[in-house]
C-alpha cells in the first residue's frame, strides 16, 4: 500500500494495479498496523450484497468548474502538469438500477418463489442505498452531469481514440477514511503500451468491478454508510425484508469511480445545449471538499451561461423522494376571480381547466397530467367570497373525497399586492371549511399575470406575516400568462410540494 499526498493536501492511500476486496484491505491495513485507523473488524447489522447494473455516468463539479466547462464545451483535466491528466466519472444508481438489482438478489436467494410472493415482496434494497454513492447530494460542488455511459465513451472513442473501442484497465484501489474507491482507467489503444502495467478489466464473476454490453456491472461490497437497517430474511415466505434498528452503525462504504485519460489541455466535448440538458442542481453533503451554492445562485448562474434554454434547471432527487413521492395530489384555493383555474392550467401546462366566465368556477373539477416526471392531479375549486354560502363551502369540502386517500397540498392562490380584505375572508373561510391543521399541509401560490419577470421578494414583504408563518414560509410565484410560462417556476412548485410530503412523512390531508 503506498501514500500520496492529494491536491488538497490530504493524505491518500492506494494499492496500485488492483481492486481490493474488504478481507484482503483488512490484511493489507493490518500489514502496516493501521487496524485503529480504518477499523473493517466493526461489527455491523446484516446487509445486503447486490450486483448492480449501471447504465450512466456522473461528474460533480463547483461554479468554477462549470464555468470552465461551459466555456471549453467539455470536460478537461483542470490541473497543469498533471502527471496524471485524468477527467473523473462516477457510476449513477438510480431507481432503475436498484429495482431490478433488488429482482436479482431475491431470484439468487429464493429461485423457487412463485409469481404471488414475488408480487407480495416489497421494496427494501432501497433502504440500504445510504451512503454518497446513491445520494442526491455532492461533495464536490453544486453542479451535476449526467450522461449515459455509452455516449460518453462514444464521444471519447471518436474524440482519442480515432474511433477505436478505448481500453479499460484495473487502475487503483482508494483508501480514506471510511471510504474505499474503486478506480477503472479508460485510455486510448495509442497509449496501450504507456499503461500496460495495469491489468485489463476483464469480465471475471468475483471482480468488484466489470463492463459488459454497455454498461458496469458493480458488486459494492458496503453499500451503506449508515447502517441504520438490518436485513432480515423470510425463508417461509421467500422474501426479504429491511429492518430499523435502534443503534446504527457507521462502516465502511464503497464505489466505482472512471478515470478517463484526456491529454493536458485537451477537451472531452459535447454540446452547449447537450451539456445543458444533462445538468441538474446538487445540495451540499455533510462532508464538503468544494463550496457549493443554492439553489437560487445556482438557477441564476445557469440561465446567465445558458441564456434562452426554456427547461428549468432541475434539482437531484433523493431515493426517499423517489420512492415515496410518485405522484401528488393537489387542491386550488381562493378567492372568485383570482386565478385559480389559470394556475392549474400553468402547473398542468395545458389547457385543463376553464378559464373565466361571470361567477367563476361553480362545481369542483379533477384534471391529471404527467409534470417533470410525477403524476400531478388537481381540484380546481369553486372561487370564496367575502361571505360564500353554505352551498359553496360544501362543494369546496368534496375536493378532499375527490382526492383518495387525500390531498398532499392544498394551494392557496393570491394576487400579487397587498393582502386585502378580501383575502383575509379567505383565508378565515379556509380555516373553517377544512379545519386548523389546514395549515400543515398549505402552500401560498402568488399569482403575476401582467408582469414578464416576477418579484418574489417583493410579494413576500407585501404578505401577511401571520399567514406566511401559519404556512412555515411555503410560498411560489407563477405567471400565469401561456406567453410568459416559466418552467422553472411550474418546477420549483412541484418541489416544494415534494419536500413537504416528505416532511409530513407522506401523509396526507384529511378531515
Amino acid at each position: 500500500m503506498q501514500t500520496q499526498l492529494n491536491r488538497r493536501g490530504k493524505i491518500e492511500r492506494f494499492v496500485n494495479y488492483q481492486h481490493l476486496k474488504f478481507i484482503d484491505l483488512k490484511e493489507q491495513v493490518r500489514s502496516i498496523g493501521l487496524e485503529s485507523q480504518y477499523p473493517f473488524e466493526m461489527l455491523v447489522p446484516d446487509y445486503p450484497l447486490p450486483e448492480f447494473h449501471v447504465s450512466h455516468v456522473k461528474h460533480d463539479t463547483d461554479q468554477k468548474g462549470l464555468e470552465g466547462i461551459r466555456r471549453d464545451e467539455g470536460f478537461l483535466n483542470p490541473f497543469k502538469n498533471s502527471d496524471a491528466p485524468l477527467v473523473w466519472w462516477s457510476l449513477v444508481v438510480g431507481r432503475e438500477e436498484i429495482q431490478s438489482a433488488e429482482t436479482r438478489l431475491l431470484e439468487k436467494v429464493y429461485p423457487d418463489r412463485t409469481e404471488q410472493q414475488a408480487v407480495e415482496q416489497q421494496n427494501f434494497l432501497w433502504r440500504f442505498a445510504n451512503s454518497p454513492a446513491f445520494s442526491e447530494k455532492s461533495r464536490l460542488g453544486s453542479y451535476r452531469f449526467t450522461f449515459p455511459l455509452e455516449e460518453v465513451l462514444k464521444a471519447y472513442s471518436q474524440q482519442f481514440c480515432s474511433g477505436y473501442q478505448p481500453v479499460m484497465r484495473v487502475y487503483r484501489t482508494y483508501l480514506y477514511t471510511k471510504e474505499v474507491v474503486y478506480a477503472v482507467l479508460v485510455h486510448s489503444p495509442a497509449n496501450d503500451l504507456f499503461f500496460s502495467r495495469f491489468p485489463l478489466l476483464r469480465d471475471d464473476p468475483n471482480a468488484v468491478c466489470v463492463y459488459r454490453e454497455g454498461c458496469f456491472i458493480w458488486r459494492p461490497e458496503a453499500m451503506c454508510q449508515t447502517h441504520s437497517s438490518e436485513l432480515i430474511h423470510r425463508p417461509d415466505l421467500k422474501q426479504m425484508e429491511a429492518r430499523e434498528v435502534t443503534s446504527p452503525v457507521f462502516y465502511f462504504w464503497d464505489h466505482v469511480a472512471l478515470a478517463l485519460h484526456v491529454e493536458n489541455r485537451k477537451v472531452l466535448r459535447f454540446s452547449a445545449a447537450r451539456l445543458r440538458q444533462n445538468l441538474k442542481f446538487c445540495s451540499e453533503d455533510d462532508v464538503v471538499l468544494e463550496n457549493g451554492e443554492d439553489f437560487e445562485e445556482a438557477k441564476n448562474l445557469v440561465k446567465s451561461l445558458w441564456p434562452g434554454f426554456r427547461a428549468p434547471l432541475e434539482e437531484e432527487r433523493s431515493l426517499l423522494q423517489i420512492y415515496s413521492v410518485s405522484a401528488i395530489r393537489l387542491v386550488l384555493v381562493g378567492r372568485t376571480g383570482v386565478g385559480k383555474s389559470s394556475s392549474g392550467n400553468t402547473i398542468l401546462g395545458r389547457d385543463a381547466f376553464i378559464v373565466g366566465g361571470l361567477s367563476g368556477t361553480a362545481c369542483c373539477c379533477l384534471q391529471t397530467e404527467q409534470v417533470f416526471g410525477r403524476m400531478v392531479t388537481i381540484v380546481d375549486t369553486p372561487g370564496l367570497l367575502a361571505t360564500s354560502s353554505t352551498t359553496v363551502q360544501w362543494e369546496i369540502l368534496k375536493s378532499i373525497n375527490m382526492l383518495t386517500p387525500g390531498p398532499h397540498a392544498i394551494l392557496l392562490v393570491l394576487r400579487e399586492g397587498s393582502f386585502t380584505p378580501q383575502d383575509h375572508g379567505t383565508v378565515e373561510q379556509m380555516e373553517e371549511i377544512f379545519g386548523a391543521n389546514i395549515w400543515t399541509y398549505t402552500i401560498i401560490v402568488f399569482i403575476e399575470a401582467d408582469l414578464k419577470v416576477s418579484d418574489p421578494e417583493r410579494m413576500l414583504s407585501e404578505a401577511e406575516p401571520e399567514l406566511l408563518r401559519r404556512v412555515s414560509y411555503r410560498t411560489q410565484v407563477l405567471n400565469t400568462q401561456p406567453q410568459h410560462w416559466d418552467g422553472q417556476q411550474v418546477y420549483d412548485l412541484v418541489q416544494t410540494v415534494v419536500k413537504m410530503v416528505v416532511v409530513n412523512k407522506g401523509k396526507v390531508f384529511s378531515i
